[in-house]
C-alpha cells in the first residue's frame, strides 16, 4: 500500500520543481505521517531525494533538447550564434578604435606610437650630432 502511495507522490508532485530543502522536508513529513520505522523513513527520504535529482536532470535535459529544437526550427545554430557574436565583437572593437584614433587626430593629440617614433628619431639625431662633434 505504501509503495502505491509513494509512486503517486513521486508522479504527482512535480518532483523536479521542488527545492532540495523543501523536498527533504516533504519526504520527512510523509515518512512521519506514514509512521515508518527509522530505517524505512531514511530509505524513503533517500529514494525521494534521488528521484527528485533524477527528475531535475531529466527536466533540464528536456528543456535543453526543446531549446535546441526551437533554434533548429528558426534556422539558428548555437555555434553560429557564438561565431557571429565573436565576429561582431571584433568589428565593434575595431570601429571604436578607429573612431578614437580619428578623434585624437582631430584634437591634435599624439598617439603612443607617434611619441615613440619621435623619441627614436630624436635619439638618432642626437647620436648623429654628438658623433659629428667628436670628429
Amino acid at each position: 500500500m505504501f509503495d502505491a502511495i509513494k509512486q503517486s507522490i513521486f508522479a504527482g508532485l512535480g518532483l523536479a520543481s521542488l527545492a532540495r530543502d523543501k523536498a527533504e522536508e516533504l519526504a520527512t513529513e510523509i515518512s512521519r505521517r506514514a509512521k515508518l520505522s527509522e530505517k524505512d523513513a531514511t530509505e524513503f527520504v533517500e529514494e525521494f531525494m534521488r528521484r527528485r535529482d533524477e527528475a531535475q536532470r531529466d527536466l533540464q535535459t528536456e528543456i535543453d533538447h526543446r531549446i535546441d529544437h526551437a533554434f533548429i526550427q528558426l534556422g539558428i545554430v548555437k555555434a553560429g550564434i557564438k561565431k557571429v557574436s565573436e565576429e561582431g565583437g571584433r568589428e565593434f572593437k575595431g570601429f571604436i578604435d578607429t573612431q578614437i584614433e580619428d578623434a585624437l587626430r582631430r584634437a591634435g593629440i599624439a598617439r603612443t606610437e607617434d611619441v615613440q617614433s619621435l623619441t627614436a628619431r630624436i635619439e638618432r639625431l642626437e647620436h648623429h650630432l654628438t658623433s659629428g662633434r667628436s670628429r
